[in-house]
C-alpha cells in the first residue's frame, strides 16, 4: 500500500495577519531608513561637492597668490642679480686698470735702475752723490711704494670680485629655484578635474622633511638680496678707493719723475758749464805753455849770449895778469874788467834763476794741462752718461697709459 504524504503546516488567521503586519512594518522601516539614507546621501554629496569645490577654489587662489609671491621675489632677486653682474663687470675693468698700472711701472723702474747703474760709471771727482742720484734713489722708493699699494689694492679687488661672485652664485641659484617652483606651481594651478594626466599618489599628504616655513623662505631671498647689496656697496666704495689710489700714485710718480728730470737737466748744465770753463782755461794754459817755452828759449839764448863777453873779460884779465913788474898795476881798465866779470856773472845768475823759475812754472803748467785734460775727459764721460744715456733713456718714460 502506498505511503501517505505529510500535509504542509497551516497557520491561523491571527498568525497570517501578524506576519503581514510584521513584514509591512519591517519593509516600512527599511523604506523609511532608505529614504533617510538617500536624503542624507544627497545632502552629504551636495555638502562634500561644495566643500571640494570651495577647497579647490581656495587652493587655486593660494596657488595664484603663491605664484605672485614667487614672481615678486624672483623679480627682486633677478634685479639684484643684474645689478651684481653689472658691478662685477665694472670692477673687472678697475682690476684691469690696476694691472695696467702695475705693468706701466715696470719700464720706469728699469730706466731708473739703469740710470743708477750708468752713473756708477762716472770717474774721479764726478762720482758724487748729487741731487740726481738722491732723486733717482727716491724714485726707486716711490715706485716700490706705488707697487706695494697697487698690489695690495689689487688683492682687495680680487677678493671683492670673489665675494661678488659668491653673492651672484646664491642669487642665480635662488632665481633658478624660483623658476623651477614657478613652473611647478603654474602647472599645478592650471590642473583641473578634466585633465587626463591627474592621478592618485600614495603618501603625498605626509609632512615634507626638508620643508621650510614661509617666513624662512622669504627671509632666504631677502638675505641673499641684502648680502648682494652689501657686497655691491662695498665694491662701489672699493672702486672709489681704486680711483683715488691710481690718481694719487700717478701724481707721485709724475712728480718724482719731474724732480729727477729737473735735477738731471740742472746737473747736465752744471757739468757743461764746468767743462766749457775747463776747456777755456785749458786753451789759456796751453797758450801760456807755448809762451813759457818761448820765454825759456829766450832765457837760454840770453845766457848763451853772455858766455862770449864773459870769456872775453876772463881772457883779458888772464892776459893782463901776465904784465911784467911795475906794469902789473890796478889801473881803471883792471877795475873795469873785474867789474865787467862780476856784472856778467850776476846777469847770468839772474838769467839762470829766471830760467829755473820758468822751467818750474812750465812743469806746473804742464801738470795743470794734464789735470785739465783729465778733468775734461771725466766731464765728457759724465755728460755722455747723464745726457746721452740717462736723459735719452728717461725720455721713453710714459705715464699717459697709467
Amino acid at each position: 500500500m502506498a505511503q501517505l504524504v505529510n500535509a504542509p503546516t497551516k497557520y491561523s488567521t491571527f498568525e497570517w495577519h501578524k506576519s503581514n503586519n510584521k513584514n509591512y512594518s519591517s519593509a516600512e522601516t527599511e523604506r523609511a531608513s532608505a529614504e533617510r539614507l538617500q536624503s542624507e546621501s544627497k545632502r552629504l554629496t551636495d555638502e562634500t561637492d561644495e566643500i571640494t569645490r570651495f577647497t579647490q577654489e581656495d587652493v587655486n587662489k593660494k596657488l595664484a597668490q603663491r605664484l605672485r609671491e614667487l614672481n615678486f621675489w624672483k623679480d627682486e632677486v633677478q634685479s639684484q642679480l643684474q645689478a651684481v653682474d653689472k658691478e662685477i663687470d665694472t670692477l673687472l675693468k678697475y682690476k684691469g686698470n690696476l694691472e695696467n698700472s702695475l705693468e706701466s711701472i715696470e719700464h720706469p723702474q728699469s730706466v731708473t735702475t739703469s740710470c743708477l747703474t750708468y752713473r756708477q760709471g762716472r770717474e774721479g771727482i764726478d762720482l758724487v752723490q748729487d741731487d740726481v742720484e738722491n732723486n733717482l734713489l727716491k724714485e726707486v722708493e716711490v715706485i716700490e711704494g706705488v707697487r706695494s699699494v697697487l698690489v695690495r689694492t689689487l688683492e682687495q679687488t680680487v677678493e671683492q670680485i670673489r665675494r661678488l661672485r659668491s653673492a651672484k652664485y646664491f642669487l642665480q641659484k635662488d632665481v633658478a629655484d624660483k623658476n623651477a617652483a614657478i613652473s611647478i606651481d603654474n602647472s599645478c594651478h592650471n590642473l583641473n578635474n578634466k585633465d587626463t594626466d591627474i592621478n592618485l599618489y600614495e603618501g603625498v599628504t605626509q609632512d615634507l622633511v626638508n620643508a621650510v616655513m614661509p617666513a624662512d623662505w622669504s627671509n632666504y631671498s631677502d638675505s641673499n638680496i641684502k648680502k648682494a647689496e652689501c657686497e655691491k656697496q662695498a665694491s662701489v666704495t672699493l672702486r672709489s678707493v681704486i680711483s683715488g689710489v691710481v690718481e694719487q700714485t700717478r701724481n707721485d710718480l709724475l712728480t718724482q719723475c719731474r724732480n729727477v728730470d729737473l735735477a738731471l737737466k740742472k746737473r747736465v748744465e752744471e757739468c757743461t758749464n764746468a767743462k766749457e770753463r775747463l776747456t777755456g782755461h785749458l786753451d789759456k794754459v796751453e797758450k801760456e805753455i807755448e809762451n813759457m817755452e818761448g820765454n825759456i828759449s829766450q832765457l837760454k839764448a840770453a845766457i848763451d849770449e853772455k858766455l862770449a863777453p864773459l870769456k872775453v873779460a876772463h881772457t883779458r884779465l888772464a892776459q893782463r895778469s901776465q904784465r911784467p913788474n911795475i906794469e902789473l898795476t890796478r889801473d881803471p881798465a883792471q877795475y873795469q874788467l873785474v867789474n865787467e866779470v862780476k856784472l856778467i856773472e850776476a846777469s847770468i845768475s839772474a838769467l839762470e834763476s829766471q830760467l829755473e823759475a820758468s822751467e818750474a812754472s812750465l812743469k806746473g803748467l804742464i801738470r795743470n794741462q794734464i789735470d785739465l785734460k783729465e778733468d775734461i775727459r771725466v766731464k765728457t764721460k759724465s755728460l755722455h752718461i747723464d745726457k746721452v744715456l740717462c736723459q735719452d733713456l728717461r725720455a721713453t718714460i710714459d705715464y699717459s697709459h697709467y
